[in-house]
């Protein structure tokens, strides 16, 4: 895979192309349970099940009404990162999450800005576009 900057990066949630974006991120994770007995010298562990969690930085632009609707607590829908951009062959990260808090940050004489956290409720795959 080549190096890219993110300066060509596009997030959807469901069939919205998110605007102002400024940054996204994504962790995947699974879950452990510890098997140690206790004649053992070494911790044993075995894994159980996985997920991811996401979040994204962007600017607020009151001409629409995605933190009302398509970006509301409590909202599913895909979400798709792209950090290449669209085009066939650039990578293509995605899954099926829930919006579990959106974080409005107001400076004083900055832009408004909103994270956006999503908690995955399908595995996140890592591809590329068709």
């Amino acid at each position: 895979m080549a190096i890219y900057t993110g300066k060509g990066l596009v997030v959807k949630f469901g069939t919205d192309t998110l605007t102002h974006v400024r940054s996204a991120s994504a962790t995947t994770s699974i879950g452990t349970v510890e098997t140690t007995a206790a004649a053992d010298t070494v911790k044993g562990y075995i894994t159980t099940t996985s997920g991811f969690e996401a979040s994204v930085d962007m600017l607020c632009d009151d001409t629409t009404d995605l933190f009302d609707t398509e970006l509301a607590v409590g909202t599913s829908a895909a979400f798709i990162i792209n950090p290449e951009g669209v085009a066939s062959g650039a990578v293509k990260i995605s899954g099926t999450a829930l919006v579990t808090a959106v974080d409005f940050s107001t400076p004083y004489d900055g832009l408004i800005a909103a994270k956006v956290s999503l908690l995955g409720t399908t595995a996140l795959t890592i591809g590329t576009n068709a």
